[in-house]
């Protein structure tokens, strides 16, 4: 068999950042279930499985610099540019292999406090996903986290044969990937449009390929047209982690501890009839049709008390990470719509938005007080989820991250010059990346450079012959490009850039 083992290696894969993956983030949703998570103030070491082209790694490894990051993928092509862009960031603590899974557990390797394989699972084959749990079981520490996503069933049950269908159509195909996929997603139109019976009588899968249509071509080769594509059942992946010794923790969408917005109290009567926690989560995921699960494991646990518990989950302190004009408290969650509670959301995003605060210290303020201190965590767990928040390190750790955050975001922010495909910049405060546009990034350049914005941006757009587009309109003229940069730049300089400052960046 070839060394691409069925995977689309013919192109790379996007530059993504998966904030599932910070040890923060899992370290948060670890102590949620009141469990010690791995200890972020000492050296750690962390590895991730099959990195892509190493973009998370590398911006994780400027986040922590007191530990070292290790990193596999098979394709060549991506441990290149995972290399480069840790060279042109000056990072020291960061180490890529173009292994396979059984070759890098052969490489000398410490063990490891966090293992991370991010979708991965659902696109190897058994003799690969066996791979990975002996490099866990071998690598890992006792006390170490796992995470690991997959697609899920029951979820993905509907559509399943739609990507079969794609797959079969690019081996019929003699056209380079990129072609094939308009040819798949054509021909699966002309079947919608000649009401073939199976989206008939699964008239979801609709708007399911309306969202398709919209994706990256790049982003769609390595989800759908991988010769191994695979669903689970939460208890199958348990099952096939039990050699490796884990116990399964809970889940790094911190969504989805909060049942409220889950699931009707019908549903959580049946649930807790259910005394089996394994298959608990199975029934859980055939009320809310879960299509992709993020799971945390873990190689032995120490449960804290409940005077722990409370401690740690008071001191947890938070960051607003978005422009306060931007949150809004109508949502969608998998109940419905839903309004959050002025009075409890509001006073926290007002005063997290003049400083990153504890819980302790959010519930002792006077517009919050009254409340039960319950509700504020469970506000803070609801907007960290939504994205607004997120858990922040103290000042003095942001202050020993700051040089090499810094040195990451400028090699990501000069390369916005080139390339539009870097969309993460590393924040020291709270240890992950932040979306900033390949656009903003250049507005941010100029303000190192003491360049005036949009003249800035658009002189090095027009000199590569690039426009920008509005409302689905190309802007032809060079007036009407620089007058939609300028509304971005306003924008930006006035609501985006205060909040990047607050965060490092």
């Amino acid at each position: 068999m070839a060394w691409t083992e069925g995977y689309v290696s013919e192109i790379n894969y996007t530059y993504g950042f998966y904030g599932e993956l910070s040890p923060l983030k899992l370290a948060l949703a670890t102590a949620i279930k009141a469990i010690h998570p791995p200890d972020l103030n000492e050296p750690f070491n962390y590895c991730e499985l099959a990195c892509g082209r190493g973009y998370t790694t590398n911006l994780l490894a400027s986040c922590y610099p007191q530990a070292q990051f290790y990193a596999n993928d098979f394709n060549p092509n991506h441990i290149h540019e995972a290399r480069k862009l840790a060279k042109f960031a000056g990072s020291q603590n960061v180490h890529f292999f173009d292994d396979s899974f059984a070759e890098f557990l052969e490489q000398d390797l410490p063990q490891f406090d966090f293992i991370v394989l991010h979708g991965i699972y659902s696109w190897i084959t058994p003799e690969n996903r066996q791979a990975i749990v002996e490099f866990i079981k071998k690598k890992l520490n006792v006390g170490g986290l796992v995470y690991i996503s997959y697609n899920a069933l029951p979820g993905w049950a509907a559509a399943m044969p739609m990507q079969s269908l794609m797959l079969r159509h690019r081996k019929h195909s003699s056209e380079p990937i990129l072609e094939c996929i308009e040819e798949a997603l054509n021909l699966t139109q002309r079947l919608m449009d000649t009401n073939a019976g199976y989206f008939v009588q699964n008239p979801a899968l609709k708007p399911r390929y309306e969202g398709l249509k919209q994706q990256n071509r790049y982003y769609l080769a390595h989800e759908y047209f991988n010769e191994q594509w695979n669903s689970f059942y939460f208890d199958e992946v348990v099952q096939e982690l039990e050699e490796a010794k884990l116990n399964f923790i809970g889940s790094a969408n911190i969504i989805d501890y909060i049942d409220v917005l889950n699931l009707s109290q019908e549903a959580l009567t049946e649930l807790n009839k259910i005394k089996d926690p394994i298959y608990r989560e199975v029934v859980r995921d055939f009320y809310i049709n879960t299509q992709f699960r993020r799971d945390i494991f873990a190689r032995g646990q120490i449960q804290m008390t409940p005077p722990e518990h409370t401690r740690v989950i008071e001191n947890l302190r938070y960051a607003l990470i978005v422009a306060p004009n931007t949150i809004k408290l109508d949502h969608t969650f998998a109940v419905g719509n839903v309004t959050l509670q002025k009075e409890i959301y509001e006073p926290i995003c007002e005063l997290l938005a003049d400083s990153p605060l504890t819980m302790k210290e959010l519930h002792s303020h006077p517009n919050l007080n009254k409340n039960p201190i319950n509700n504020v965590y469970q506000a803070l767990m609801v907007l960290t989820a939504i994205g607004y928040i997120h858990p922040a390190v103290d000042d003095e750790t942001c202050e020993k991250r700051q040089q090499f955050t810094n040195a990451f975001n400028i090699a990501v922010i000069e390369r916005a010059i080139v390339s539009d495909e870097m969309a993460y910049l590393a924040s020291p405060l709270i240890g992950t990346g932040v979306v900033v546009s390949s656009l903003e990034q250049l507005l941010l350049l100029a303000v190192m450079q003491g360049e005036e914005g949009a003249d800035f941006v658009w002189g090095i757009y027009s000199s590569q012959n690039k426009k920008l587009i509005k409302d689905g309109k190309v802007l032809e003229k060079a007036e009407d490009n620089i007058a939609y940069i300028k509304g971005i730049a306003e924008d930006f300089y006035n609501n985006r850039l205060p909040i990047l400052e607050s965060l490092g960046i």
